[in-house]
């Protein structure tokens, strides 16, 4: 290789594929003292991504991967959509179905379904999209409910309809690096703080594991184009250990993230009605951090930034390989 052929093949190495923005779990609710509550926890955070853009730029879209809403009630979708389309602008917003976008949201209320989130979002509960030379993949969470029942299924397993659109999803631009991104955490990557304590819920607790992990990681082993497996739903705090995870499947790296929640981390944190069950009290974890993390991909690797939107600070970044 001569000398501009060596210039080439660097500038193609380190020529930036993508960037985009990820939030965990939201939890809109158009409950009055919910959104109280919320829309001043989350004011901080859509003020310094504001500023943030035009000063670095803006990203090629923004994902949340479920739980958007708290319950799947009509005007909760409403108000997410009206709010986040306000706050992000111009930069579109790919959504995915949590297990809250099932739940009633009261007694009387119905349990939820994915038509609605469908046709809310306008989206398919599984769906692709091609991000310049990358290839996103949104999976969906399964309905928590059993047939009538109004109890939660601790038990996440994905469907076979899942796992062949996982795997057809792969196929079909071998070459193009893969994200994929699902509500649910797959088995033993994202882990708690402080087990004898059990400050989160991680990726060891029944519900917040994919069940059928093994087969998932079966089909990322396969395609060597499954680079990072983007995730939500524990809330887990910062400092938890393996918030981003890289493990060998196959013979390349698939690094795992979790998304934490600018809402709340920590286990039994957050809303909480009072003693009296008058009113609504958050209860914040410690540290309290209202985050959400950036993401910049490039040909062989990606770097994972993580912004503290209250402290308007960086607080770390990793870098996942992708050979």
């Amino acid at each position: 290789m001569n000398e501009i052929q060596s210039l080439e093949a660097t500038a193609y190495a380190n020529r930036q594929l993508l960037y985009f923005w990820a939030f965990g779990d939201l939890h809109y609710r158009a409950n009055e003292q919910w959104h109280t509550i919320h829309s001043r926890r989350m004011a901080p955070m859509f003020l310094d991504i504001d500023s943030l853009w035009v000063d670095e730029g803006f990203p090629a879209f923004s994902v949340s991967p479920g739980d958007i809403v708290d319950t799947g009630a009509p005007e909760n979708y409403k108000l997410a959509k009206m709010d986040l389309g306000a706050q992000l602008g111009r930069v579109p917003l790919y959504p995915g179905i949590g297990n809250h976008e099932y739940h009633p949201e009261n007694k009387e209320d119905i349990i939820h379904t994915a038509r609605e989130f469908c046709k809310a979002w306008e989206k398919p509960v599984r769906y692709t999209w091609m991000a310049g030379d990358v290839t996103c993949i949104m999976l969906d969470h399964p309905n928590p409910y059993r047939p009538g029942q109004r109890r939660e299924d601790p038990h996440v397993i994905f469907s076979q309809e899942t796992l062949a659109f996982l795997d057809t999803a792969l196929i079909e631009q071998p070459q193009q690096p893969a994200i994929i991104f699902a509500h649910c955490p797959l088995h033993d990557t994202v882990l708690d703080r402080d087990p004898d304590r059990n400050l989160d819920d991680d990726s060891l607790d029944p519900f917040f594991f994919i069940e059928n992990s093994q087969d998932v990681r079966a089909i990322l082993a396969n395609h060597n184009n499954a680079k990072l497996y983007i995730s939500g739903h524990t809330h887990s705090g910062w400092g938890s250990p393996q918030l981003v995870f890289t493990e060998t499947l196959g013979n390349h790296p698939v690094t795992h993230l979790n998304l934490m929640s600018p809402w709340y981390t920590g286990r039994h944190r957050g809303p909480r009605i009072s003693t009296d069950r008058t009113t609504l009290e958050y209860h914040p974890d410690d540290p309290d951090v209202l985050v959400s993390f950036a993401l910049y991909i490039y040909r062989h690797q990606a770097l994972i930034r993580l912004r503290d939107h209250r402290t308007r600070q960086w607080l770390t970044q990793w870098t996942a390989p992708f050979h």
